[in-house]
Protein backbone atom coordinates (compact mmCIF):
# COMPACT_ATOMS: atom_id res chain seq x y z
CA UNK A 1 0.00 0.00 0.00
CA UNK A 2 3.07 2.41 0.91
CA UNK A 3 4.32 1.42 -2.70
CA UNK A 4 1.31 2.24 -4.63
CA UNK A 5 0.76 5.41 -2.94
CA UNK A 6 4.50 6.59 -3.52
CA UNK A 7 4.12 9.88 -5.79
CA UNK A 8 0.78 10.85 -5.39
CA UNK A 9 0.34 14.73 -4.63
CA UNK A 10 0.19 15.13 -1.46
CA UNK A 11 -3.33 16.76 -0.11
CA UNK A 12 -1.82 18.57 2.40
CA UNK A 13 -0.74 21.61 0.28
CA UNK A 14 -3.70 22.63 -2.28
CA UNK A 15 -3.24 25.32 -4.84
CA UNK A 16 -3.90 28.70 -4.06
CA UNK A 17 -6.26 30.32 -6.09
CA UNK A 18 -4.21 33.08 -6.13
CA UNK A 19 -1.43 30.77 -7.08
CA UNK A 20 -3.41 29.04 -10.06
CA UNK A 21 -4.82 32.90 -11.62
CA UNK A 22 -0.86 34.01 -11.32
CA UNK A 23 -0.02 30.94 -13.52
CA UNK A 24 -2.62 31.61 -15.69
CA UNK A 25 -2.37 35.20 -15.97
CA UNK A 26 1.46 34.27 -16.90
CA UNK A 27 1.22 31.91 -19.20
CA UNK A 28 -1.34 34.28 -21.58
CA UNK A 29 0.99 36.95 -20.97
CA UNK A 30 3.65 34.32 -22.53
CA UNK A 31 1.69 33.44 -25.01
CA UNK A 32 1.09 36.89 -26.09
CA UNK A 33 4.84 37.75 -25.95
CA UNK A 34 5.68 34.56 -28.11
CA UNK A 35 3.25 35.25 -30.99
CA UNK A 36 4.88 39.13 -31.17
CA UNK A 37 8.48 37.25 -31.45
CA UNK A 38 6.41 34.81 -34.40
CA UNK A 39 5.95 37.88 -36.16
CA UNK A 40 9.19 39.68 -35.68
CA UNK A 41 10.97 36.58 -36.93
CA UNK A 42 8.58 36.52 -40.11
CA UNK A 43 9.51 40.04 -40.57
CA UNK A 44 13.14 38.58 -40.75
CA UNK A 45 11.99 35.99 -43.06
CA UNK A 46 10.35 38.30 -45.47
CA UNK A 47 13.28 40.45 -45.78
CA UNK A 48 15.27 37.59 -46.70
CA UNK A 49 12.54 35.90 -49.29
CA UNK A 50 13.02 39.60 -50.90
CA UNK A 51 16.16 39.43 -50.63
CA UNK A 52 16.52 43.57 -48.65
CA UNK A 53 19.93 44.66 -47.05
CA UNK A 54 19.47 44.31 -43.50
CA UNK A 55 22.83 45.52 -42.65
CA UNK A 56 23.86 48.95 -42.09
CA UNK A 57 27.05 50.81 -42.14
CA UNK A 58 27.79 50.77 -38.40
CA UNK A 59 27.67 47.21 -38.24
CA UNK A 60 23.97 46.79 -37.01
CA UNK A 61 20.88 46.06 -38.17
CA UNK A 62 19.08 48.95 -40.76
CA UNK A 63 16.33 48.70 -37.94
CA UNK A 64 14.13 51.95 -39.87
CA UNK A 65 13.34 49.55 -42.52
CA UNK A 66 12.62 46.41 -39.83
CA UNK A 67 10.45 48.94 -38.17
CA UNK A 68 8.52 49.69 -41.28
CA UNK A 69 7.90 46.32 -42.34
CA UNK A 70 6.83 45.26 -38.59
CA UNK A 71 4.35 48.66 -38.73
CA UNK A 72 2.94 47.24 -41.68
CA UNK A 73 2.18 43.91 -40.51
CA UNK A 74 0.28 45.76 -37.22
CA UNK A 75 -2.42 46.44 -39.85
CA UNK A 76 -5.39 44.43 -39.60
CA UNK A 77 -3.71 42.53 -36.40
CA UNK A 78 -5.22 43.70 -32.96
CA UNK A 79 -3.11 41.20 -31.25
CA UNK A 80 0.37 42.79 -32.93
CA UNK A 81 -1.16 46.58 -32.65
CA UNK A 82 -2.06 46.57 -29.13
CA UNK A 83 1.35 44.80 -27.85
CA UNK A 84 3.38 47.80 -30.58
CA UNK A 85 1.54 50.20 -28.93
CA UNK A 86 1.96 49.14 -24.80
CA UNK A 87 5.39 48.57 -25.38
CA UNK A 88 7.87 51.54 -25.60
CA UNK A 89 10.66 48.97 -26.15
CA UNK A 90 9.45 49.40 -29.82
CA UNK A 91 9.71 52.66 -29.59
CA UNK A 92 13.64 52.15 -28.98
CA UNK A 93 16.45 50.67 -31.25
CA UNK A 94 15.65 46.79 -32.86
CA UNK A 95 18.54 46.08 -33.47
CA UNK A 96 19.83 44.20 -30.59
CA UNK A 97 16.53 41.99 -30.69
CA UNK A 98 17.28 41.67 -34.63
CA UNK A 99 20.75 40.44 -34.14
CA UNK A 100 19.58 37.63 -31.47
CA UNK A 101 16.87 36.62 -33.55
CA UNK A 102 19.31 36.78 -36.34
CA UNK A 103 21.54 34.54 -34.31
CA UNK A 104 19.19 32.11 -32.90
CA UNK A 105 17.85 31.60 -36.51
CA UNK A 106 21.18 30.24 -37.77
CA UNK A 107 21.62 27.90 -34.55
CA UNK A 108 18.43 26.32 -35.79
CA UNK A 109 19.27 26.40 -39.52
CA UNK A 110 22.64 24.11 -38.54
CA UNK A 111 20.46 21.95 -36.66
CA UNK A 112 18.89 21.19 -39.42
CA UNK A 113 21.53 20.68 -41.73
CA UNK A 114 23.27 18.71 -39.31
CA UNK A 115 20.21 16.34 -39.43
CA UNK A 116 20.25 16.35 -43.46
CA UNK A 117 23.94 15.12 -43.26
CA UNK A 118 23.20 12.30 -40.85
CA UNK A 119 20.53 11.21 -43.31
CA UNK A 120 22.58 11.60 -46.99
CA UNK A 121 24.61 8.93 -48.25
CA UNK A 122 27.63 11.37 -49.55
CA UNK A 123 28.16 15.05 -49.33
CA UNK A 124 30.95 17.40 -51.23
CA UNK A 125 32.37 20.63 -50.15
CA UNK A 126 33.14 23.53 -51.33
CA UNK A 127 35.54 25.98 -50.30
CA UNK A 128 36.07 29.64 -52.04
CA UNK A 129 37.92 33.06 -51.00
CA UNK A 130 36.15 35.77 -50.58
CA UNK A 131 37.08 39.26 -49.79
CA UNK A 132 34.44 41.32 -47.59
CA UNK A 133 34.23 45.17 -47.64
CA UNK A 134 36.23 45.07 -44.58
CA UNK A 135 39.08 44.02 -46.56
CA UNK A 136 39.81 40.93 -44.37
CA UNK A 137 40.00 37.54 -46.48
CA UNK A 138 37.71 34.55 -45.52
CA UNK A 139 36.91 31.27 -47.01
CA UNK A 140 33.16 30.47 -47.05
CA UNK A 141 32.40 26.92 -46.83
CA UNK A 142 29.33 25.18 -48.50
CA UNK A 143 28.16 21.81 -48.88
CA UNK A 144 26.09 19.66 -51.69
CA UNK A 145 24.24 16.53 -50.75
CA UNK A 146 21.37 14.45 -52.27
CA UNK A 147 18.01 15.27 -50.40
CA UNK A 148 14.65 13.04 -51.69
CA UNK A 149 16.76 12.32 -55.13
CA UNK A 150 17.72 16.47 -55.79
CA UNK A 151 20.96 17.66 -54.78
CA UNK A 152 21.32 20.58 -52.91
CA UNK A 153 23.66 23.19 -51.49
CA UNK A 154 23.38 24.36 -48.31
CA UNK A 155 25.25 27.54 -47.07
CA UNK A 156 28.03 26.58 -43.90
CA UNK A 157 29.62 29.01 -42.51
CA UNK A 158 32.14 32.05 -42.91
CA UNK A 159 35.84 31.47 -41.72
CA UNK A 160 38.26 34.24 -40.84
CA UNK A 161 41.20 33.26 -42.11
CA UNK A 162 44.17 34.33 -40.11
CA UNK A 163 46.93 31.47 -41.19
CA UNK A 164 47.01 32.12 -45.18
CA UNK A 165 49.40 28.74 -45.12
CA UNK A 166 48.24 25.56 -46.65
CA UNK A 167 48.14 23.89 -43.05
CA UNK A 168 46.58 26.53 -41.74
CA UNK A 169 43.58 26.84 -43.88
CA UNK A 170 43.04 23.13 -44.05
CA UNK A 171 43.23 23.15 -40.21
CA UNK A 172 39.95 26.42 -40.41
CA UNK A 173 37.98 23.85 -42.49
CA UNK A 174 38.50 20.70 -40.22
CA UNK A 175 37.20 22.58 -37.61
CA UNK A 176 34.32 23.61 -38.68
CA UNK A 177 33.10 19.85 -40.54
CA UNK A 178 34.60 18.18 -37.81
CA UNK A 179 31.38 18.31 -35.79
CA UNK A 180 29.84 16.96 -38.73
CA UNK A 181 30.96 13.85 -38.70
CA UNK A 182 31.43 13.15 -42.38
CA UNK A 183 35.00 11.46 -42.80
CA UNK A 184 33.45 8.55 -44.66
CA UNK A 185 30.69 10.65 -46.26
CA UNK A 186 32.96 13.33 -47.42
CA UNK A 187 33.54 12.25 -51.39
CA UNK A 188 34.78 15.38 -53.11
CA UNK A 189 36.20 18.56 -52.11
CA UNK A 190 36.60 21.85 -54.70
CA UNK A 191 38.74 24.89 -54.23
CA UNK A 192 38.42 28.42 -55.62
CA UNK A 193 40.64 31.77 -54.68
CA UNK A 194 44.13 32.85 -54.66
CA UNK A 195 44.54 31.75 -50.96
CA UNK A 196 43.49 27.97 -51.60
CA UNK A 197 45.43 27.66 -54.56
CA UNK A 198 48.96 25.51 -54.33
CA UNK A 199 51.72 27.30 -53.91
CA UNK A 200 54.21 24.03 -55.04
CA UNK A 201 54.82 22.93 -51.58
CA UNK A 202 51.86 20.93 -50.53
CA UNK A 203 48.46 21.88 -51.24
CA UNK A 204 45.67 22.08 -48.91
CA UNK A 205 43.51 19.22 -50.91
CA UNK A 206 46.50 17.09 -49.68
CA UNK A 207 46.42 17.74 -46.24
CA UNK A 208 42.39 17.52 -46.18
CA UNK A 209 42.76 14.06 -48.09
CA UNK A 210 44.55 12.68 -44.91
CA UNK A 211 41.41 13.43 -42.85
CA UNK A 212 38.97 12.63 -45.48
CA UNK A 213 40.69 9.75 -47.42
CA UNK A 214 37.39 9.30 -49.96
CA UNK A 215 37.16 13.39 -50.79
CA UNK A 216 38.20 13.13 -54.50
CA UNK A 217 40.11 16.82 -55.39
CA UNK A 218 37.69 18.13 -58.51
CA UNK A 219 37.87 20.88 -60.59
CA UNK A 220 34.33 22.40 -60.62
CA UNK A 221 33.17 24.07 -63.68
CA UNK A 222 31.73 27.09 -62.01
CA UNK A 223 35.39 28.16 -61.34
CA UNK A 224 36.07 29.03 -64.81
CA UNK A 225 39.66 28.16 -65.69
CA UNK A 226 40.64 31.99 -66.66
CA UNK A 227 39.48 33.57 -63.31
CA UNK A 228 41.71 30.35 -61.77
CA UNK A 229 44.68 31.48 -63.72
CA UNK A 230 44.14 35.03 -62.86
CA UNK A 231 43.53 35.00 -59.14
CA UNK A 232 47.01 32.98 -59.14
CA UNK A 233 49.02 35.38 -61.53
CA UNK A 234 47.64 38.07 -59.29
CA UNK A 235 48.08 36.72 -55.85
CA UNK A 236 51.98 36.10 -56.67
CA UNK A 237 52.87 38.91 -59.27
CA UNK A 238 52.23 42.41 -58.00
CA UNK A 239 52.58 43.92 -61.35
CA UNK A 240 50.14 41.94 -62.73
CA UNK A 241 47.45 42.58 -59.93
CA UNK A 242 47.39 46.30 -61.23
CA UNK A 243 46.64 45.21 -64.55
CA UNK A 244 43.75 43.15 -63.86
CA UNK A 245 42.44 46.14 -61.67
CA UNK A 246 42.86 48.13 -64.34
CA UNK A 247 41.42 46.00 -66.54
CA UNK A 248 38.29 45.30 -64.95
CA UNK A 249 37.68 49.50 -65.33
CA UNK A 250 36.90 48.96 -68.61
CA UNK A 251 34.43 46.09 -68.35
CA UNK A 252 33.10 48.75 -65.37
CA UNK A 253 33.17 51.79 -67.72
CA UNK A 254 30.83 50.53 -70.53
CA UNK A 255 28.11 48.97 -68.31
CA UNK A 256 26.26 52.23 -68.94
CA UNK A 257 23.92 52.26 -72.18
CA UNK A 258 25.48 56.08 -73.17
CA UNK A 259 29.02 54.79 -72.76
CA UNK A 260 28.43 51.32 -75.04
CA UNK A 261 26.01 53.55 -77.57
CA UNK A 262 28.99 56.21 -77.68
CA UNK A 263 31.33 53.35 -78.02
CA UNK A 264 29.20 51.71 -80.61
CA UNK A 265 29.51 54.82 -83.07
CA UNK A 266 33.08 54.44 -83.50
CA UNK A 267 33.29 50.37 -83.03
CA UNK A 268 30.70 47.53 -83.37
CA UNK A 269 32.43 45.52 -80.87
CA UNK A 270 30.38 46.14 -77.37
CA UNK A 271 32.54 45.72 -73.81
CA UNK A 272 30.43 43.83 -71.14
CA UNK A 273 30.88 43.38 -67.90
CA UNK A 274 32.18 40.15 -67.16
CA UNK A 275 30.45 37.69 -64.55
CA UNK A 276 34.20 37.50 -63.01
CA UNK A 277 36.65 39.78 -62.57
CA UNK A 278 38.72 38.52 -65.33
CA UNK A 279 37.83 36.78 -68.42
CA UNK A 280 39.46 36.24 -72.06
CA UNK A 281 36.42 38.39 -74.13
CA UNK A 282 37.61 41.04 -72.00
CA UNK A 283 41.14 40.88 -73.08
CA UNK A 284 40.15 40.64 -76.85
CA UNK A 285 37.50 43.34 -76.61
CA UNK A 286 40.30 45.81 -75.23
CA UNK A 287 42.96 44.37 -77.72
CA UNK A 288 41.09 43.94 -80.62
CA UNK A 289 39.71 47.54 -80.20
CA UNK A 290 41.84 49.31 -78.45
CA UNK A 291 41.95 52.65 -81.50
CA UNK A 292 37.96 52.72 -81.45
CA UNK A 293 38.08 52.63 -77.26
CA UNK A 294 40.70 55.43 -77.07
CA UNK A 295 38.75 57.72 -79.60
CA UNK A 296 35.89 56.85 -77.98
CA UNK A 297 37.35 58.17 -74.74
CA UNK A 298 38.72 60.70 -75.91
CA UNK A 299 35.38 62.00 -78.05
CA UNK A 300 33.71 61.69 -73.89
CA UNK A 301 36.18 64.08 -72.86
CA UNK A 302 36.02 66.93 -75.69
CA UNK A 303 32.16 66.59 -76.24
CA UNK A 304 30.07 68.62 -74.22
CA UNK A 305 26.64 66.49 -72.36
CA UNK A 306 29.11 63.80 -70.23
CA UNK A 307 29.20 64.64 -66.45
CA UNK A 308 32.70 64.95 -64.42
CA UNK A 309 32.53 61.91 -63.01
CA UNK A 310 32.18 60.25 -66.58
CA UNK A 311 35.30 62.73 -67.83
CA UNK A 312 37.42 61.98 -64.78
CA UNK A 313 37.66 58.25 -65.61
CA UNK A 314 37.34 58.57 -69.51
CA UNK A 315 41.12 60.39 -68.91
CA UNK A 316 42.17 57.36 -66.72
CA UNK A 317 41.25 54.05 -68.73
CA UNK A 318 42.73 56.73 -71.44
CA UNK A 319 45.85 56.67 -69.78
CA UNK A 320 45.65 53.26 -69.63
CA UNK A 321 45.67 52.14 -73.61
CA UNK A 322 48.82 54.76 -73.80
CA UNK A 323 50.91 53.33 -70.66
CA UNK A 324 53.61 50.36 -72.52
CA UNK A 325 53.34 48.45 -69.58
CA UNK A 326 49.43 47.99 -69.57
CA UNK A 327 49.46 47.50 -73.56
CA UNK A 328 52.81 44.69 -72.99
CA UNK A 329 50.29 42.53 -70.34
CA UNK A 330 47.10 43.13 -72.51
CA UNK A 331 49.37 41.75 -75.93
CA UNK A 332 50.98 38.80 -73.72
CA UNK A 333 47.37 37.45 -72.35
CA UNK A 334 45.20 38.18 -75.91
CA UNK A 335 48.01 35.61 -76.66
CA UNK A 336 46.96 33.36 -74.12
CA UNK A 337 43.82 33.68 -72.98
CA UNK A 338 42.50 31.37 -76.59
CA UNK A 339 44.83 28.39 -75.17
CA UNK A 340 43.27 28.69 -71.92
CA UNK A 341 39.60 28.52 -73.66
CA UNK A 342 40.52 25.88 -76.01
CA UNK A 343 41.63 23.46 -72.65
CA UNK A 344 38.29 24.16 -70.90
CA UNK A 345 36.16 23.63 -73.75
CA UNK A 346 37.93 20.72 -74.30
CA UNK A 347 37.59 19.54 -70.39
CA UNK A 348 33.94 19.81 -70.62
CA UNK A 349 33.29 17.59 -73.53
CA UNK A 350 31.27 14.49 -72.40
CA UNK A 351 33.00 11.78 -73.90
CA UNK A 352 36.44 12.85 -72.77
CA UNK A 353 38.49 10.08 -71.93
CA UNK A 354 42.22 9.60 -70.68
CA UNK A 355 44.45 10.37 -73.30
CA UNK A 356 41.97 13.30 -74.40
CA UNK A 357 42.47 14.90 -71.13
CA UNK A 358 46.19 14.42 -71.08
CA UNK A 359 47.10 15.34 -74.61
CA UNK A 360 44.83 18.70 -73.90
CA UNK A 361 47.50 19.38 -70.96
CA UNK A 362 50.32 18.65 -72.42
CA UNK A 363 49.18 20.64 -75.81
CA UNK A 364 48.10 23.72 -73.24
CA UNK A 365 51.63 23.49 -71.42
CA UNK A 366 53.66 23.51 -75.32
CA UNK A 367 52.10 26.60 -76.46
CA UNK A 368 52.19 28.61 -73.45
CA UNK A 369 55.55 27.53 -73.48
CA UNK A 370 55.94 28.96 -76.99
CA UNK A 371 54.07 32.44 -75.68
CA UNK A 372 57.21 32.20 -73.04
CA UNK A 373 59.84 32.21 -74.87
CA UNK A 374 58.54 34.88 -77.17
CA UNK A 375 57.97 37.24 -73.95
CA UNK A 376 60.56 39.77 -75.21
CA UNK A 377 59.20 39.80 -78.47
CA UNK A 378 55.51 40.73 -77.29
CA UNK A 379 57.06 43.17 -74.86
CA UNK A 380 59.10 45.29 -77.53
CA UNK A 381 56.64 45.02 -79.95
CA UNK A 382 54.04 46.76 -77.67
CA UNK A 383 56.43 49.13 -75.88
CA UNK A 384 58.21 49.98 -79.08
CA UNK A 385 56.43 52.92 -79.67
CA UNK A 386 56.63 54.78 -76.40
CA UNK A 387 59.92 56.12 -74.98
CA UNK A 388 61.16 53.64 -72.06
CA UNK A 389 62.29 56.54 -68.79
CA UNK A 390 63.31 53.21 -67.25
CA UNK A 391 64.84 49.37 -67.08
CA UNK A 392 60.60 47.44 -67.96
CA UNK A 393 61.31 44.09 -66.10
CA UNK A 394 57.71 42.98 -68.04
CA UNK A 395 58.96 40.35 -70.12
CA UNK A 396 60.21 38.75 -67.17
CA UNK A 397 56.65 39.09 -65.13
CA UNK A 398 55.01 37.50 -68.40
CA UNK A 399 57.36 34.56 -68.06
CA UNK A 400 56.62 33.91 -64.60
CA UNK A 401 52.97 34.28 -65.39
CA UNK A 402 53.31 31.38 -68.04
CA UNK A 403 55.03 28.86 -65.20
CA UNK A 404 52.19 29.96 -62.70
CA UNK A 405 49.70 29.00 -65.09
CA UNK A 406 51.43 25.85 -66.04
CA UNK A 407 52.05 25.05 -62.83
CA UNK A 408 48.17 25.78 -61.84
CA UNK A 409 46.93 23.73 -64.74
CA UNK A 410 49.16 20.53 -63.58
CA UNK A 411 48.23 20.34 -60.24
CA UNK A 412 44.66 20.86 -61.32
CA UNK A 413 44.29 18.02 -63.86
CA UNK A 414 47.45 15.74 -63.49
CA UNK A 415 44.71 13.29 -62.37
CA UNK A 416 41.46 12.83 -64.62
CA UNK A 417 39.96 9.70 -63.22
CA UNK A 418 36.99 11.79 -61.77
CA UNK A 419 36.18 13.10 -65.32
CA UNK A 420 36.43 9.73 -66.78
CA UNK A 421 34.71 8.06 -64.13
CA UNK A 422 31.75 10.57 -64.71
CA UNK A 423 31.00 8.80 -67.93
CA UNK A 424 29.34 6.01 -66.06
CA UNK A 425 26.38 7.42 -65.30
CA UNK A 426 26.09 10.03 -68.48
CA UNK A 427 23.11 8.80 -70.40
CA UNK A 428 24.03 10.22 -73.58
CA UNK A 429 26.58 7.87 -73.66
CA UNK A 430 24.85 5.03 -72.78
CA UNK A 431 24.02 3.69 -76.08
CA UNK A 432 27.95 3.51 -76.90
CA UNK A 433 28.43 1.19 -73.73
CA UNK A 434 25.13 -1.07 -74.59
CA UNK A 435 27.69 -2.39 -77.67
CA UNK A 436 30.89 -2.33 -75.97
CA UNK A 437 30.88 -1.81 -71.84
CA UNK A 438 33.31 0.68 -70.15
CA UNK A 439 36.02 -1.17 -68.29
CA UNK A 440 38.10 2.00 -67.77
CA UNK A 441 35.74 4.09 -66.52
CA UNK A 442 34.46 1.66 -64.14
CA UNK A 443 38.32 1.15 -62.76
CA UNK A 444 38.27 4.59 -62.49
CA UNK A 445 35.57 4.80 -60.16
CA UNK A 446 36.27 2.26 -57.95
CA UNK A 447 40.01 3.28 -57.74
CA UNK A 448 37.98 6.64 -56.87
CA UNK A 449 36.06 5.77 -54.45
CA UNK A 450 36.75 1.82 -53.05
CA UNK A 451 35.05 2.03 -49.80
CA UNK A 452 31.79 3.11 -51.11
CA UNK A 453 31.61 1.04 -53.95
CA UNK A 454 32.51 -2.50 -52.33
CA UNK A 455 31.09 -4.36 -54.70
CA UNK A 456 32.18 -4.38 -58.85
CA UNK A 457 31.04 -6.85 -60.03
CA UNK A 458 27.92 -6.44 -59.03
CA UNK A 459 27.74 -2.88 -60.18
CA UNK A 460 29.19 -3.70 -63.79
CA UNK A 461 26.37 -6.37 -64.05
CA UNK A 462 23.72 -3.45 -63.18
CA UNK A 463 25.25 -1.12 -65.12
CA UNK A 464 25.26 -3.85 -68.14
CA UNK A 465 21.19 -4.16 -67.81
CA UNK A 466 20.62 -0.77 -67.58
CA UNK A 467 22.78 0.41 -70.80
CA UNK A 468 20.38 -2.08 -72.12
CA UNK A 469 17.11 -0.71 -71.38
CA UNK A 470 16.63 2.47 -72.88
CA UNK A 471 13.16 3.68 -71.90
CA UNK A 472 14.60 3.71 -68.65
CA UNK A 473 17.33 6.85 -69.96
CA UNK A 474 16.19 7.63 -72.88
CA UNK A 475 16.53 11.80 -72.42
CA UNK A 476 17.23 11.73 -69.40
CA UNK A 477 20.34 13.51 -67.51
CA UNK A 478 21.77 11.56 -63.70
CA UNK A 479 19.53 13.17 -61.82
CA UNK A 480 16.43 12.54 -63.64
CA UNK A 481 17.75 8.69 -64.14
CA UNK A 482 17.75 8.25 -60.30
CA UNK A 483 14.45 9.75 -59.78
CA UNK A 484 13.11 7.13 -62.27
CA UNK A 485 14.93 4.62 -60.38
CA UNK A 486 13.11 5.59 -57.00
CA UNK A 487 9.58 6.13 -58.99
CA UNK A 488 9.66 2.42 -60.43
CA UNK A 489 10.94 0.77 -57.12
CA UNK A 490 14.12 -0.55 -58.47
CA UNK A 491 16.22 1.24 -56.12
CA UNK A 492 16.93 -1.70 -54.01
CA UNK A 493 17.34 -4.06 -57.88
CA UNK A 494 19.93 -0.98 -58.44
CA UNK A 495 21.86 -0.40 -55.47
CA UNK A 496 24.99 -0.30 -56.44
CA UNK A 497 24.04 2.15 -59.37
CA UNK A 498 22.16 4.56 -57.18
CA UNK A 499 25.04 4.97 -54.88
CA UNK A 500 27.30 5.63 -58.35
CA UNK A 501 24.54 8.83 -59.01
CA UNK A 502 24.69 9.87 -55.52
CA UNK A 503 28.50 10.05 -55.83
CA UNK A 504 28.28 12.09 -59.01
CA UNK A 505 25.11 14.19 -57.84
CA UNK A 506 27.17 15.01 -54.61
CA UNK A 507 30.53 15.62 -56.33
CA UNK A 508 30.48 19.88 -57.16
CA UNK A 509 31.23 18.75 -60.92
CA UNK A 510 28.36 20.80 -62.62
CA UNK A 511 26.97 19.85 -66.24
CA UNK A 512 24.63 21.97 -68.11
CA UNK A 513 21.58 20.56 -65.47
CA UNK A 514 23.51 22.43 -62.83
CA UNK A 515 22.69 25.64 -64.02
CA UNK A 516 19.50 26.35 -64.33
CA UNK A 517 19.41 27.98 -60.88
CA UNK A 518 21.77 30.06 -59.68
CA UNK A 519 24.13 28.63 -57.71
CA UNK A 520 24.59 29.13 -54.21
CA UNK A 521 27.87 30.71 -54.28
CA UNK A 522 26.47 33.66 -56.89
CA UNK A 523 24.59 34.53 -54.42
CA UNK A 524 26.86 35.04 -51.61
CA UNK A 525 28.89 36.70 -53.69
CA UNK A 526 25.83 39.48 -54.28
CA UNK A 527 25.18 39.48 -50.57
CA UNK A 528 28.93 40.07 -49.23
CA UNK A 529 29.54 42.89 -51.36
CA UNK A 530 26.05 44.54 -50.58
CA UNK A 531 26.58 43.72 -46.35
CA UNK A 532 28.52 45.86 -44.33
CA UNK A 533 29.76 44.15 -40.94
CA UNK A 534 30.78 41.19 -39.93
CA UNK A 535 29.07 40.52 -36.61
CA UNK A 536 25.96 38.78 -38.32
CA UNK A 537 27.45 37.91 -41.80
CA UNK A 538 26.83 34.19 -41.46
CA UNK A 539 22.85 34.72 -40.15
CA UNK A 540 22.94 37.29 -43.23
CA UNK A 541 23.84 35.16 -45.90
CA UNK A 542 21.96 32.17 -44.18
CA UNK A 543 18.93 34.29 -44.60
CA UNK A 544 19.36 35.28 -48.18
CA UNK A 545 20.24 31.81 -49.49
CA UNK A 546 18.57 29.33 -47.67
CA UNK A 547 15.08 31.51 -46.66
CA UNK A 548 13.45 28.68 -49.09
CA UNK A 549 14.66 25.92 -47.02
CA UNK A 550 13.76 27.80 -43.55
CA UNK A 551 10.19 29.02 -44.99
CA UNK A 552 9.29 24.67 -45.57
CA UNK A 553 10.58 23.66 -41.98
CA UNK A 554 8.66 22.90 -39.53
CA UNK A 555 7.91 24.37 -36.50
CA UNK A 556 10.88 26.28 -37.50
CA UNK A 557 9.57 29.73 -35.57
CA UNK A 558 8.83 27.67 -32.38
CA UNK A 559 12.43 26.24 -32.41
CA UNK A 560 13.69 30.02 -32.76
CA UNK A 561 11.10 31.39 -30.27
CA UNK A 562 12.39 28.54 -27.91
CA UNK A 563 16.28 29.42 -28.28
CA UNK A 564 15.71 32.78 -27.74
CA UNK A 565 13.84 32.18 -24.40
CA UNK A 566 16.61 30.86 -23.25
CA UNK A 567 19.54 32.48 -24.36
CA UNK A 568 17.55 35.46 -23.69
CA UNK A 569 16.03 35.52 -20.08
CA UNK A 570 16.82 39.05 -19.23
CA UNK A 571 14.14 39.82 -21.52
CA UNK A 572 12.17 39.37 -18.77
CA UNK A 573 9.82 42.57 -19.75
CA UNK A 574 9.67 41.59 -23.66
CA UNK A 575 9.19 37.22 -23.13
CA UNK A 576 7.26 37.26 -19.92
CA UNK A 577 6.20 40.62 -19.16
Amino acid sequence: MNLGLLGLPPVQNPIKDSDRLAIEKHNRLTEENRYVLDRLITCVKLCGKCEMGLQGHDDTLNASLFNCIFETMCDGDTRLQRHYHSQPFFKLDLSTIQDEILDCMYEVYREEVGKQLQQTQFVGVQVHEMTHLSLNTRIVIILRYVVDNIPTERFLEFVEVTDQSALGLSEAIQQVLGPLRLTEKLVAQTYDGATMLSDGKISVQTLMSLRYPNAVSVHCYSHQLNATLQQACAARIRELKVFFSDLAGFAAFFTSPTRTSALAQVSYNNIQRPRWNFQSRTINAVWDSQVAILECLDSIRTQPGWDDVTVSEAYGLSMHLKDPTFLQFLHFFAEVMPEVDVLQNILQNREIDCSVVRCAVENFIDNVKEVKERADTIADQAGEAKAKRRKSNTAQVMQDACDNMIAQVKDRFSDSDYLIASQLVDCSLFPKFAAAFPVSQLDCAIKLWPSALKNKEKLQSELSVLYQHNQLYAGKSALSLLQTITETGLQEILSETCTLLNIFLATPMPSSEAHRNPSVMDRIHTLAKNTFGKDRLNALCMLSNENHFIQGLVDFNRKVMDKFALANNHHVTFLFK
